[in-house]
């Protein structure tokens, strides 16, 4: 899949060369090539290596002292004007503002070889052919050939024309026999014709003739065409000892477009597949945290992505549950994502997902027996599983399928425990699957390991491949076999021989499902009632904003004629009667008076319902008169005219004057609990990175950025989400228009992202 992408042949090539590593500053630095290349793929999908070719066998026969063809001049030049043009095209990059210092690294190992491009592209066409201008000599021979293969032309079509000679010949055309020109003449009438006999026909009826009058100007022919010929030949050695000359440069040009080639291939491959980029895990505990993750190899379309944590709450994960259920499927899931990352590429799960780097991979997977080796099942098995132990370390992943199988159930499961218990001793990481019930019972009593199981639906009798952390698999062979149709009485005879501890630790499992489905169906509802309560409480807001807004605006008109007022006052003149005055001075009074009365109720309202306050203290119970709620004082702002309150799942600042203190009844004081206030609201940047997220998945995040840079005060917001396929964009632009948040959006200009970035205007509040 990688090769795919690979533009350059030797890239290909060491696509099916690469492997993970297990150095972690190598895997952070590939990963990071691979980030800086996912990063150029979007903004400049049209940069790469070009037209370069894989000219190591020809660099190394120049070499040895072996002549170069034309050809092969022509894919050297080929490499060299690719490798001048990456260059030119990274310098305009660079200049751009961004930066992208492993490439520039890589770009600094592509030689530049003006002289030896000049001298290829002056000597050799677009054809592979040698021009004329190759070399002065080369010129003038080519004049001169060109001069005697007309006289050539033209002295033998005489004979066509001519009237002594044209009974004689066979038909009216010219011919060559070894590279000189020839007429075909009649057998019958060879003495018309006088020159040198070159071939004759298949019947002897035609004799293939050059004139004596041409035969010196064919000589004059073919001795320039030698010349021709030598002139070219020096022409190439002269070529290729350049090529030899710059034998180190060209291998190292080649590298370095090869090592481009093959992190630009990782971010299409990325691009392609919906890949993220996995987060490497700091310090000595391994730990593997992975969101909706998929087999690389299975269809996007219909795979069933699972979620994986391993090395946080547990170490060890078995999985239990029915066959083609999708256990090994987990397996590889696992395995593949590791290497993946750990050959600096992308992986097939959400963004944010976290990876250790491991030292070793170690996986015994599937059946092989071994009829040369008199291996059984079991032997395989235990084979790989014994060289597994004596090399596996803490930092090891294991990955053991059907772990004790192929042996007597009861001796099986015991060997699966004790290799559980070793691999817990050892402390590396492991998922295991398996069809013993006595390793579920083991991995729930046993720290630091975990039931896990792949769904069965019972309904369709297929299985749903969702991988169900803290579950135990279920038996599902006698509901299976009745749905299939086998009679009661062989079913019933069978419950007859089940452990009835068995039976119950199904009926258990039954429960606990149910439970657990249950209980994620009340989560969902309690999500969807947390987002219409904030819904809510941001309207209130807003509606509380407005109102303070038309107060204020109230107040202003009425200071404003009061103003007015007293400038009139100052503008009657100093000899006006004094009843004027008077008169002038009560009705001022009087508008004053209205003004401040009017001042007076515009604050009330604001305040409206709010009876004599106590002083509130953490703790207390308060009704909120914007919101029309109640809820639990948890703190105060540090001026301390503003007190944080707890509503529910939500925690509002409001000022004191619009909080009523609640005296609560000996019932609620009794049953009062401390309040344990939640964690400060996190500093919102005014920028949010979407760029490799899937577009089917922000919307939640976005909703939640915009919330959080809306309650910040933050005017707008840049959005990149890059431009790629256009598909993330389109979205992101979607969401915002029926955002009540966000009054408009736009897109920068190219030097500020361009459409890869979108400004997003938030309402004032």
């Amino acid at each position: 899949m990688l090769e795919r992408h690979c533009a350059f042949s030797l890239a290909s090539e060491r696509a099916f060369q690469l492997g993970p590593s297990s150095d972690p500053d190598t895997v952070s630095y590939l990963l990071e090539v691979s980030r800086q290349a996912f990063n150029l793929v979007e903004t400049r999908p049209s940069f790469g290596v070009g037209g370069a070719r894989d000219i190591r066998e020809q660099v190394g026969r120049a070499a040895l002292g072996s002549i170069l063809s034309p050809h092969d001049l022509l894919l050297v030049l080929d490499t060299v004007s690719s490798a001048r043009t990456l260059r030119r095209n990274f310098r305009k990059i660079e200049t751009g503002g961004q930066d992208y210092p492993a490439f520039e690294e890589f770009v600094g190992h592509v030689a530049d070889l003006p002289n030896l491009e000049a001298d290829l592209k002056r000597a050799i066409g677009d054809n592979g052919e040698i021009l004329d201008g190759a070399s002065d000599e080369l010129r003038r021979i080519r004049q001169q050939l060109r001069t005697a293969h007309a006289r050539v032309v033209e002295r033998i079509r005489r004979y066509l024309t001519s009237s002594d000679t044209s009974a004689a010949l066979q038909e009216q055309i010219v011919t060559s026999r070894d590279g000189r020109y020839v007429v075909p003449v009649r057998a019958d009438r060879r003495s018309q014709l006088k020159g040198v006999v070159h071939d004759t026909s298949a019947s002897g009826q035609t004799l293939f003739v050059e004139p004596l009058e041409v035969v010196e100007l064919n000589n004059r022919w073919r001795e320039l065409q030698s010349a021709e010929r030598h002139e070219i030949e020096r022409i190439l050695t002269i070529l290729t000892e350049a090529v030899a000359r710059e034998k180190d440069a060209l291998q190292q040009t080649l590298d370095a477009m090869a090592a481009i080639d093959l992190a630009l291939a990782k971010a299409r491959l990325a691009v392609s597949e919906n890949l993220s980029l996995p987060l490497l895990v700091k310090g000595n505990r391994q730990r593997i945290v992975m969101q909706r993750a998929r087999h690389p190899l299975l269809d996007r379309a219909t795979v069933v992505p699972i979620d994986v944590e391993l090395g946080v709450d547990y170490r060890v994960l078995v999985i239990t549950g029915p066959n083609t259920g999708g256990k090994t499927v987990a397996l590889k899931t696992v395995g593949l994502c590791v290497l993946m990352a750990q050959s600096g590429l992308y992986i097939p799960a959400d963004p944010g997902s976290e990876l250790s780097v491991f030292d070793g991979v170690f996986a015994d997977i599937g059946d092989e027996q071994s009829i040369e080796q008199s291996l059984s099942t079991f032997s395989s098995h235990m084979t790989r599983v014994i060289a597994t132990l004596r090399s596996i370390t803490p930092d090891s992943l294991v990955l053991f399928d059907e772990l004790g199988a192929g042996t007597d159930p009861e001796e099986g499961a015991a060997l699966a425990r004790a290799l559980i218990t070793e691999l817990l001793e050892i402390g590396c990481l492991s998922i295991t699957t398996t069809h013993y019930s006595e390793l579920k019972s083991f991995a729930y009593m046993t720290p630091e390991v975990e039931n896990g199981s792949v769904e069965f639906d019972l309904a369709t009798l297929s299985p749903t491949y969702r991988l169900i952390v803290g579950v135990p698999g279920r038996s599902n062979a006698l509901a299976i076999a009745r749905r299939l149709g086998l009679p009661d009485r062989v079913l019933e005879r069978a419950r007859e021989y089940v452990d009835p501890a068995t039976e119950h630790v199904d009926a258990l499992l039954a429960e606990i499902v149910d439970r657990r489905n249950a209980t994620e169906a009340a989560r969902a509802e309690a999500e969807q009632a947390r987002i219409e309560a904030r819904g809510a409480l941001e309207d209130a807001q807003r509606q509380r904003a407005a109102a303070q807004r038309e107060a204020l605006v109230e107040i202003e008109d009425e200071l404003s004629d009061a103003r007015a007022t007293l400038r009139r006052l100052k503008r009657l003149p100093d000899e006006a009667p004094i009843s004027q005055v008077k008169k002038q001075a009560e009705t001022s009074r009087q508008e004053l008076e209205q003004a401040t009365q009017q001042v007076r109720r515009t604050a009330k309202r604001r305040t409206q319902n709010v009876t004599t306050r106590q002083p509130v203290k953490v703790g207390d119970t308060v009704s909120l008169i914007a919101l029309g709620g109640e809820g639990e004082v948890v703190g105060f702002s540090e001026d301390g005219l503003e007190a944080d309150v707890q509503m529910g799942p939500f925690k509002v600042r409001q000022p004191l004057d619009d909080l009523r203190r609640k005296k609560p009844s000996p019932e609620q004081a009794r049953r009062r609990t401390p309040v344990s206030a939640p964690q400060p609201r996190r500093r919102v940047d005014m920028e949010l990175n979407l760029r490799g997220q899937r577009a089917a998945g922000i919307d939640e995040e976005l909703d939640e950025y915009l919330n959080d840079a809306y309650l910040g005060h933050i005017p707008w917001v840049r959005i990149i989400h890059g431009k790629g396929t256009g598909a993330l964009r389109e979205v992101v632009r979607q969401f915002l228009s029926g955002h009540p948040l966000v009054a408009k959006f736009e897109t920068p200009p190219q030097n500020e992202g361009g459409d890869g970035v979108t400004i997003a205007y938030l309402r004032e509040g």
